[in-house]
């Protein structure tokens, strides 16, 4: 969700005392989750938009809730549309495979002029909700990386969420969803989220985190300050009125805001406010960049022009430090990763297939690993909840293979092997050789 650009300002600040309480207009108030914050915004709020990335990309999530067989009557659907070439940037269907954690995935294949190239499409469907993500323009040797990874570190761990549940355990929040993690993970995410009010038509309240790829980019007011004013404003300018412009600190996070009203040619004033912490660390979902924005005018009338207000500046500014102090981490009582696992250990030996729900942390194995290379080792860690992936083999070169530097690879149903256990206080609880376990 990209981020609204605010004009320069060249009036000087107005400098004020500002108290921070809450105020009539914020009297009463709602808790949202989003991404791995929270916010507090008045009851009657109306959520408007939200979009959420994770890691590998956008996460799509369906407005409707749907049936099981609905669902799987729309996957049919999808794979007969694929197969027919109906992909909007002309990939070609591969192959689908459906894994019983009511996950699918259709592979998809296309010939550019430089190389082949790979892409996907992974749905799931949990307690009425439908989850998807899509991509394209992989390398052919990474696409069974990409889509494991999504299988394993997003779907498997992916629920339903009614938007009304505020977690307790470490996530992510979406839309109708929550993906179980601790945030330890350095990785992409951005999230945002926007309300309306009945009472108060044209006016938008939204937040936004993101994680930054870069330290030390210009804050909120440099860029203001910087940035060249456009001709249709160069009239107006001095029409600008700035309530509010400096420095303000929320809950430990530094950060600058700006509080303007600008004219418009029907006699009233429109809001643009924003306040703005910037990350604080690369690629730390716990440390992204935070913002708040409150702006009116937003939505327009039969003719094309923005509604006037209904709320005063008194009113703005008071619905805008509300909900800008109210910004914060969601406190979590930590947990497991997964409400698969349990204090039970299961013994050396257990044997899954690939697509169950792998039922123990630790480390595991497959029959092709006797013999031959298997991308990530012949040991391979799996966490509890997460889908037991297929094996990916790495075959024999030929000489064009050589030339070309390239390695064949299969992926391989398999069945994992439980062999060993992860150090507990330096401690090795236990493997399958010391065991001496028959797996048979």
């Amino acid at each position: 969700m990209a981020s609204r650009k605010f004009v320069a300002a060249l009036c000087a600040a107005i400098v004020t005392t500002v108290c921070y309480a809450k105020g009539p207009a914020m009297s009463d108030t709602k808790t949202y989750c989003f991404g791995r914050y929270l916010v507090d915004v008045p009851v009657d709020a109306q959520i408007n938009g939200q979009a959420y990335e994770y890691d590998y990309g956008q996460i799509n999530v369906s407005n409707e809730s749907t049936s099981k067989s609905s669902f799987e009557e729309r996957m049919r659907v999808r794979a007969t549309e694929l197969k027919a070439g109906k992909q909007k940037d002309g990939f070609l269907y591969v192959g689908d495979r459906h894994f019983p954690s009511d996950t699918y995935v259709f592979e998809l294949s296309r010939k550019l002029i430089t190389r082949p190239a790979s892409g996907f499409e992974i749905y799931k469907w949990d307690q009425g909700g439908t989850y998807s993500m899509q991509g394209v323009g992989y390398a052919q040797d990474k696409i069974s990386s990409v889509i494991s990874g999504i299988q394993n570190e997003i779907f498997a761990k992916l629920k339903f969420r009614d938007i009304n549940d505020i977690p307790t355990r470490s996530g992510f929040c979406l839309k109708n969803g929550f993906i179980t993690d601790d945030g330890s993970k350095a990785q992409h995410e951005d999230t945002g989220i926007s309300f309306k009010f009945a009472r108060w038509p044209g006016v938008l309240v939204s937040v936004h985190t993101m994680t930054v790829t870069k330290l030390g980019e210009p804050k909120l007011l440099e860029r203001i300050n910087s940035a060249p004013v456009p001709d249709a404003l160069k009239g107006v300018i001095g029409l600008i009125k700035t309530l509010r412009k400096g420095n303000r600190t929320v809950n430990g996070r530094e950060g600058e805001e700006i509080l303007e009203t600008y004219p418009t040619d029907l006699g009233f004033r429109t809001h643009q406010f924003r306040w703005e912490a910037q990350g604080t660390q690369v690629s730390e979902p716990l440390k992204p960049t935070l913002i708040v924005e409150f702006e009116s005018g937003m939505f327009k009338d039969d003719h094309g022009n923005p509604l006037r207000p209904n709320i005063t500046d008194e009113q703005a500014v008071e619905i805008f430090d509300a909900v800008v102090n109210s910004i914060r981490l969601r406190p979590t009582s930590g947990g497991k990763m997964s409400s698969v696992e349990s204090s039970a250990v299961l013994p050396l030996g257990t044997l899954v297939q690939t697509g169950s729900i792998c039922p123990q942390t630790g480390w595991w194995t497959c029959p092709e690993a006797n013999g031959h290379e298997v991308v990530g080792g012949g040991r391979q860690r799996f966490v509890a909840g997460s889908v037991m992936p297929v094996a990916t083999v790495l075959g024999s070169q030929n000489f064009a293979d050589r030339l070309l530097g390239k390695r064949p690879q299969y992926n391989v149903n398999t069945t994992w092997q439980l062999v060993g256990f992860d150090q507990v206080d330096g401690a090795n609880t236990g493997s399958l050789d010391q065991a001496n376990t028959d797996p048979a």
